[in-house]
Order: structure tokens, then C-alpha cells, then sequence
């Protein structure tokens, strides 16, 4: 009978008075425990199932919004892969960090606002804002002579990137079924499979100029925002319906922001500086990083006792103890997506030696083992609603295991590590996306944005923090193995000029040995002092990779922890339709 019950609720045509229930529901004052945010009453009415998948507006929506997801998604895998290709072109290796770090930082900024703010006016606008800033961001990249235009472009393509990630998340969550939800997921990631080999298109594109990536990345975005404008006509935002401007901007949380992104680059300064420029018990390193977790304890203590309207209402968590779960997993697998994508270029070139065409070759796995394994888990997840837990795990497990495995390759044979690099990154894959999905079935429907926010923000925040660990060990590991092998080696072949040194270490995670190499006269002169030069280079960058590998371990481990334990989440998932389109 209530199978019976639920497919009448889906086929039946809404009434005008069922849509107003809805969508046009009048704003009842601020104490009103609808909308107070520290109330525990959620809005849970919605359209009760009543969706089309036939309406043109419908499909052209989820279309767009898969377009903008994958827009997001594929200007980290085009660039990430070659930013030390970028830093040597724009002779800025010692930006090399915030090259990497610029558009993540800018993510983790604005994702705390953007998902208030969309849950307040709408989707649309800053939909729209979101897309056309990706757009100038991809032309800065495209035609900035010099590293700190380059940095801008990338903070431009992180604002316009994490705005088209949350609110394509949030907009196909909330216009189907919580039970489809999954299954859209999978729909919503297709567009990123003719894109999945983008590291292979980047490093081809860099044979000619690594600026084509710009110009690409432009006219996708340039397109997505055509298919949105034209088609997506959301209705208008139960929250603030009878609000005015001066009310709507009073409920965000402008201070726990400013506390939250200060923090975080305080700490990313500190554990750059660590062991680098200063000392870690330096006070530069010292006050920084103590400075930037305390205004972190401060932002958590604001959002608890002292916003009014927090970015992140308390009724925002409806099962406890899968949400946290959910938060510690994607925590941990936003870090161990560090190595995998950001370091395994490096590797292909430093420690296997690769040029441009074959790193791109070796780098395939990236996005096709990322995608897939987000495709692979969002199916799984849609056929196995009740068993969510078991395929979490098991994602988790196959990235940890994966990811520590990278540490045992063979550093004279490729092949040893493309099964290793292919699982972790399916692991990662099948962890990072769908939990963002599935979470918004943990939340009230009115904040499915502010969810999507949360999560977009912790990852990109994790990513900032662990790229920094990470780029801090690498280079203190290469430059003990610097001094220790490869100076030595180089002094007796007759190499005494230090700049020629630190020009062979530093420009190995750009160029393969046997380039640099071609300009250093003595080592061609030399073959045993070439091919010896070349082995501990090799060796020095291998140990790096391996502590590397290593830590992964330490995020991973937990995050097994914390998903085996996560509980029952099937039961959230029913035919509810938060808005209709």
C-alpha cells in the first residue's frame, strides 16, 4: 500500500496550492524555530516526490549543473599537474607553493559564505557570478606574464570553482528524490569522463603552451553559464521571501568567516616557513601557527556561543553520528588527495624520468581513477542504500592500502607503481564526491547548500594544510638528500659552481636529469659521472616520495575508523523533493 502510496505522490501533477506549501511559504519573524538557528525544528515538507524528468528546464538544469561540476573539477586536474612547470617558465620556484595553494585557499575562503548566501537568495545569481569569474580567472591565467598574475588567476578559478561545485551539488540535491540523489550523482559526474585523461591533454597542451590550458578551461565555462542562464528558473528561496537586503546580509556571519580564513593562512605560512626559510622553533614559525589555530578555536567558539545567524546552523546535523563520520572521512581523503595528484606528476618527471608526453601517459590514472571511483561509489551506493557503511569502508581501505603501497615502487621501474597509483586514486575518488552527496540526506532541506558548503570548505581547507606538510617534508627530505648525495657526486665530477648544484635538484621536479643535464658540460663529458649524478638525484627524490607515502597513513588509518562506525544511513534517504522545478 505505501509502495502504492509513493508512486501516486511521484506521477501526480502538483496543484498550485501544493507548489505554494512549498516554495512560497511567508517569512515568519526572526525567533519563529523555523528559522532560528539555534533551534532544532528543520524544514522537512518539501514537494513530497513531485518531479519531472521530462520538463525541458529540468533536464537542461541538471545538464548545466553537471557541466559546472565538471568545470570545477578539471581546472585543479589541467593545472595541478604542472605547476612546477609553470613556477620554472615564470622563473618563480620560490612561489612554487602558492602556486599550488592560491585557488584552494580562495575555495576554503568563500565556500563558508557561499553556501549561507545561496540558501538566503537563491542559486541562480551566484551561479551565474560563479561561472563568469571562472571565466576572466581562466583568461588571467591564460595571459598574465608573471607568477603573482598567474596566483590571481588561480584565486579568480577557485571562487568561480567552488561556487559552481556547491551549488551544482546543491541544486541536483535538492530537485530530486533524496533517494535518487546518488544515481544523479552518477549522471551529474558524466560529463567529466571525455575529461578524465585531462592531465594527458595538459602535458600535450604544454608542448606547445601550458596558456591553451586557460583558453580551454574559458570556453567551457563560458558555455555552462549559457546552458544556466537560459534554462535553470528556480523558484524563489523560502528563506527569504519578505526579507530585505539590509536583513539578508545581517544573517551572514561576516566575523566567523573572517576568523576561519585568517586562521587558516596563518597556518599555512607557519608550516611553509617550518624547517624552510626560519627555524620550527623559530618565532616567525611559532607565532604564526599558534596565532592561526587559536583564531580556528575562536571561529568554532563563535559559530557556538556568539553569531546569531552562524554559517553553520547547529540544526544542520540531524544523525550526529554519521555526519561527523561523513566530515572526518572526507578530512582525511581531501589530504591523501595531495600526493596523489600534486606529487605523482613530480614523481613521473624527478624519479622516473619523463618528459611532457610521458608524464601526461603516466598521469592518466588522475582523472580516470578519481572519476571513476566517484561514478563506481555514487552506483554502488544508489543499488545498496542500506549498506552505505560497508562501501564507504571499503573505499576507504582500498585508498589507505593503495596510497602506503606507492612507498614500496621500484624507483627504476614505472610499472611497479601504476596498480598502486590507480587503486588509491579509485579509493579517493569513490570517498571524496559521494560523501558530499550523500551528507545533504543527513541535513534539513533548507540548508542543503550550507551542508554542500561545509564539506567543499573542510576539503579545500585539508588540501591547503596537507599540501603544505606535504611540499614542506618533499623539500626538506630533497634537500637533505641534496647535501648528503647528489653535491658530493657532483664536486667529483668536477662540478664546484653551487648554483649549478641547486639548479640540477630544483629543476628536476620540472625537467627530467637527463635535459638538465645536457647543459651541465662536465657531466656530458663524463658518462660514469652522469649516469652516477643521475642515480643519487634519482635516490634523493625517491626517500622523499616514500616519507611522502608514509604519511598518508596517519589520515588514512582513522578515516577506516571513522567509516566502519558511521552507522545506518539508508534510512534518511526517501522520496522527498526539496524544490521543484
Amino acid at each position: 500500500m505505501s509502495a502504492e502510496k509513493s508512486t501516486h505522490s511521484l506521477d501526480k501533477q502538483a496543484t498550485p496550492i501544493e507548489s505554494e506549501h512549498v516554495e512560497v511559504l511567508p517569512v515568519e519573524p526572526p525567533r519563529n524555530e523555523k528559522y532560528d538557528s539555534h533551534g532544532a525544528t528543520d524544514l522537512e515538507t518539501g514537494d513530497g516526490g513531485a518531479y519531472s524528468t521530462h520538463s525541458l528546464h529540468f533536464i537542461f538544469t541538471v545538464i548545466g549543473c553537471s557541466f559546472a561540476l565538471c568545470g570545477s573539477q578539471i581546472f585543479p586536474l589541467l593545472y595541478l599537474t604542472l605547476t612546477t612547470t609553470v613556477a620554472k617558465e615564470l622563473n618563480a620556484q620560490d612561489l612554487t607553493i602558492w602556486l599550488f595553494t592560491a585557488s584552494y585557499i580562495a575555495m576554503g575562503a568563500l565556500a563558508p559564505f557561499i553556501g549561507p548566501l545561496a540558501d538566503l537568495i537563491g542559486r541562480k545569481s551566484l551561479f551565474n557570478i560563479g561561472l563568469l569569474v571562472s571565466v576572466v580567472g581562466s583568461v588571467v591565467c591564460a595571459a598574465t606574464p608573471n607568477a603573482p598574475g598567474f596566483i590571481a588567476g588561480q584565486i579568480l578559478l577557485g571562487a568561480g570553482a567552488v561556487t559552481q561545485e556547491l551549488l551544482a551539488i546543491a541544486v541536483i540535491a535538492e530537485i530530486v528524490p533524496t533517494s535518487r540523489r546518488p544515481l544523479y550523482a552518477v549522471i551529474a559526474l558524466s560529463s567529466i569522463i571525455p575529461w578524465s585523461p585531462g592531465s594527458l591533454y595538459a602535458n600535450w597542451m604544454t608542448q606547445s603552451s601550458w596558456r591553451w590550458i586557460g583558453c580551454t578551461l574559458a570556453l567551457w565555462n563560458a558555455l555552462t553559464l549559457a546552458i544556466l542562464v537560459i534554462f535553470y528558473r528556480p523558484p524563489p528561496r523560502v528563506n527569504s521571501l519578505g526579507l530585505s537586503r539590509r536583513e539578508l546580509i545581517a544573517r551572514i556571519d561576516f566575523v566567523g568567516g573572517a576568523l576561519l580564513t585568517i586562521g587558516l593562512v596563518f597556518v599555512l605560512l607557519a608550516l611553509s616557513w617550518g624547517g624552510q626559510q626560519y627555524a620550527w622553533t623559530s618565532a616567525h614559525v611559532l607565532s604564526f601557527l599558534l596565532l592561526g589555530f587559536a583564531l580556528m578555536f575562536a571561529f568554532v567558539a563563535w559559530e557556538f556561543f556568539g553569531a546569531k545567524y552562524p554559517l553553520f546552523p547547529r540544526r544542520i546535523v540531524k544523525a550526529p553520528r554519521p555526519f561527523f563520520c561523513m566530515l572526518f572521512v572526507i578530512f582525511a581523503a581531501g589530504i591523501n588527495y595531495v600526493p596523489l595528484v600534486v606529487f605523482w606528476p613530480i614523481e613521473g618527471i624527478a624519479v622516473f624520468g619523463a618528459d611532457h608526453h610521458q608524464n601526461g601517459i603516466y598521469t592518466l590514472p588522475i582523472g580516470i581513477g578519481i572519476l571513476g571511483g566517484a561514478i563506481l561509489s555514487a552506483f554502488l551506493l544508489h543499488l545498496f542504500k542500506k549498506h552505505i557503511t560497508l562501501v564507504m569502508t571499503m573505499f576507504c581501505v582500498m585508498q589507505t592500502v593503495a596510497s602506503a603501497s606507492l612507498a614500496a615502487v621500484d624507483p627504476h621501474n614505472v610499472a611497479t607503481a601504476i596498480p598502486a597509483i590507480c587503486f588509491a586514486l579509485i579509493g579517493v575518488g569513490g570517498v571524496l564526491v559521494p560523501n558530499q552527496v550523500i551528507i545533504t540526506v543527513l541535513t534539513p532541506p533548507d540548508l542543503i547548500a550550507s551542508v554542500t558548503a561545509l564539506t567543499v570548505a573542510l576539503r579545500a581547507q585539508t588540501q591547503v594544510i596537507g599540501l603544505a606538510i606535504f611540499y614542506n617534508r618533499f623539500v626538506a627530505k630533497v634537500t637533505e638528500g641534496g647535501y648528503k648525495l647528489v653535491a658530493p657526486a657532483m664536486i667529483r665530477a668536477g662540478v664546484y659552481d653551487p648554483d649549478v648544484i641547486f639548479n640540477l635538484v630544483e629543476g628536476m621536479s620540472a625537467v627530467p636529469y637527463s635535459t638538465i643535464a645536457r647543459g651541465i658540460p662536465e657531466l656530458m663529458a663524463d658518462p660514469v659521472a652522469y649516469q652516477v649524478v643521475g642515480e643519487v638525484a634519482l635516490q634523493s627524490f625517491a626517500a622523499a616520495f616514500k616519507l611522502i607515502y608514509y604519511i598518508t597513513i596517519a589520515f588514512g588509518v582513522p578515516a577506516c575508523v571513522a567509516a566502519a562506525f558511521m552507522g545506518d544511513v539508508g534510512k534518511y534517504m526517501d522520496e522527498n523533493v526539496a524544490v521543484k522545478l
